[in-house]
């Protein structure tokens, strides 16, 4: 069986564009979260977030080609500032790969357009006889006339931002897309992970992208019961495993990273910066305990664990990088799964829900999250969950609460991730393993 490692690490999020800056922010218990101005601006019910500052996106933008910049969505932006920041940690800027054993595979789910956009179509389509109804006619003769379609496709449709990746890489082989809400980095992750090993590709560019603060998105999040309201101050409104969590909080990026066979790493002298062991995903579910003979997500949740751990042995695992997204059913749910599979050493393990810093970015969360995964393990501290005042008794595992902490001699992590119905996706990566 082909071995798979990871040579490129690339970050575009509310804590630092750059693996570094993200990092070193994590470490330092920094929070992103904090209530926007724009979203308050739109008198949404919910103006908490965590952003991304459009000065730290410009001096990133000029890794991209200048005259492809208005074709992006910015969905499509942080994914190809990632992708470009991962490709040169790995040494690939100069193309010098065999482009058809080089594949891209991308985790996103929400498609944007131009709020603006939409406003005009709907004043151009109200009927001149009754107000506040909607001509399709009208609506269609204005779209004909008005909207570039090419435009509009290419900021809209989830596959072209893998496409632009592509392109940009000259990755020609296999361009996938998971569409599967917040697994789809971590699936994509992991689908790299298979081909690379199965000998289908011999790299591979991976992780999420997302931005669910654009107003289309953003307000569907509004309908649901799912997101922190209320909370002060602002950046607390995050709180992992804590008794008093009220709900996720939003933020937005990409997270890429480049996998590699290991030999054909070793070949160009690819810095390594860690292993990728296995993966798991599962279906959803319910409730976080179940009913009398119904699958639970905690149960889903246990699958996904055991999947990425496969043939191998659950006492190597050493951290856990948390799904913690700060709702009352995940976070219970993440909770007993981990028993379930760790049974009483479960106590013993150090786990991190870095959301309560950079919010929730759906595909992106994992991936990024896996960055800070093979971080913790090289530098051998684990970084804090935020907010983690007063814990959830029902939530009684160790959440390294407020401070990040020194653990020497990490070998293996798994990184969690659970979506709204309760489909969920690990994936177990840790240090090189010796010849």
């Amino acid at each position: 069986m082909r071995r798979v490692v990871v040579t490129g690490l690339g970050a575009v999020s509310p804590l630092g564009i750059g693996v570094e800056d993200f990092w070193l922010s994590l470490l330092g218990g920094r929070r992103a979260v904090g209530r926007s101005r724009r979203l308050a601006a739109m008198e949404f019910p919910v103006d908490c977030a965590a952003e991304i500052p459009e000065e730290a996106l410009q001096r990133h933008a000029s890794r991209l080609p200048r005259k492809q910049l208005k074709l992006y969505s910015r969905v499509a932006l942080f994914a190809m500032i990632a992708s470009a920041i991962a490709a040169e940690d790995a040494g690939l800027q100069n193309g010098a790969i065999n482009p058809a054993s080089y594949g891209v595979f991308l985790g996103t789910f929400f498609t944007t357009f131009p709020f603006s956009s939409f406003l005009e179509w709907m004043r151009e389509s109200e009927s001149e006889e009754e107000a506040n109804v909607f001509e399709y006619r009208k609506a269609n003769a204005h779209c004909m006339s008005s909207i570039n379609p090419m435009d509009f496709s290419l900021k809209t449709m989830p596959n072209l931002t893998a496409g632009h990746i592509a392109i940009a890489h000259n990755a020609q082989g296999f361009c996938r897309v998971i569409a599967d809400g917040c697994t789809g980095g971590l699936q994509a992750v992991g689908q790299a992970f298979l081909a690379v090993r199965e000998g289908r590709l011999d790299i591979a560019l991976c992780g999420g992208a997302e931005a669910p603060l654009e107003e289309f998105v953003f307000v569907n999040f509004c309908t649901m019961d799912f997101l922190a309201r209320g909370v002060e101050p602002p950046e607390s409104a995050c709180r992992p495993f804590d008794a008093e969590r009220k709900g996720a909080v939003l933020g937005e990026g990409a997270a890429m990273l480049i996998l590699e066979e290991y030999e054909h790493a070793v070949k160009r002298g690819a810095t390594i910066h860690g292993e990728v062991l296995g993966c798991g995903a599962a279906a959803g579910a319910v409730s976080p305990e179940g009913e009398p003979g119904e699958v639970s997500v905690a149960d889903r949740i246990a699958l996904a664990m055991k999947g990425a751990l496969g043939a191998g042995d659950a006492a190597e695992v050493d951290l856990i990088m948390a799904n913690g997204d700060s709702t009352r059913r995940d976070d219970l749910a993440e909770t007993l799964a981990i028993r379930a599979v760790f049974g009483p050493r479960a106590e013993q393990i150090p786990i991190s829900a870095t959301k309560s810093m950079h919010g929730h970015l759906i595909s992106a969360s994992g991936p990024l999250e896996l960055i800070a995964c093979l971080k913790a393990i090289e530098d051998g501290l684990v970084p804090p969950t935020m907010n983690l005042i007063n814990p959830d008794p029902r939530c009684d595992l160790d959440y390294v609460p407020n401070l990040a902490r020194r653990v020497p001699n990490l070998r293996t992590g798994m990184v969690n991730a659970v979506g709204f119905f309760g489909e969920s996706a690990s994936l177990l990566a840790g240090k090189v393993r010796d010849d």
